[in-house]
């Protein structure tokens, strides 16, 4: 009896499409994947960020153990600034960086600026492995959508 009531539930949940965090992306998967690579050569701050509609970025979170926990970023605080570069030119890629050496982050929290000291470094293998496989699900495979009645048409 238990195994009838649940049935529909379940076939309800597998035939269902994946939801999605993230809008899909417009990146085929293999360029997608190929950028997210260039992550390796470029110093982590390890932050999700929002843009507002000002261009302002906007701390959502900060993970666990990345150089951003440890400089003392906070959610909620709006990057002002980044090694004195905008928060957008920094995170468009550094060509001369090495991991060790400090950067100086300006944040806005409650109405003050403050600034910070952030030590650069790469990102860890797993925490990039995650993020490249959560955007891969999130941003590809969510939208992809699977019509078995077009597949048997063409079977027959």
């Amino acid at each position: 009896m238990r195994v009838r009531l649940w049935l529909p539930l379940i076939l309800a949940l597998v035939a269902s499409p994946v939801a999605a965090a993230e809008p899909p992306c417009p990146l085929d998967i293999a360029t997608c994947v190929a950028r997210y690579q260039l992550m390796r050569e470029r110093p982590w701050l390890g932050v999700a960020v929002d843009r507002d509609s000002l261009g302002a970025f906007h701390i959502v979170s900060v993970t666990p153990g990345a150089p951003a926990e440890a400089a003392g970023m906070k959610s909620g605080d709006v990057l002002q600034s980044i090694s004195e570069k905008p928060p957008a030119d920094w995170f468009a890629g550094r060509a001369s960086w090495k991991a060790g050496d400090h950067s100086p982050i300006v944040v806005l929290r409650d109405g003050h600026e403050r600034t910070l000291q952030m030590r650069d470094q790469v990102i860890p293998e797993d925490v990039l492995a995650k993020i490249i496989g959560t955007h891969i699900i999130e941003g590809h495979l969510a939208y992809m959508h699977h019509d078995p009645t077009s597949e048997q048409i063409e079977n027959h």
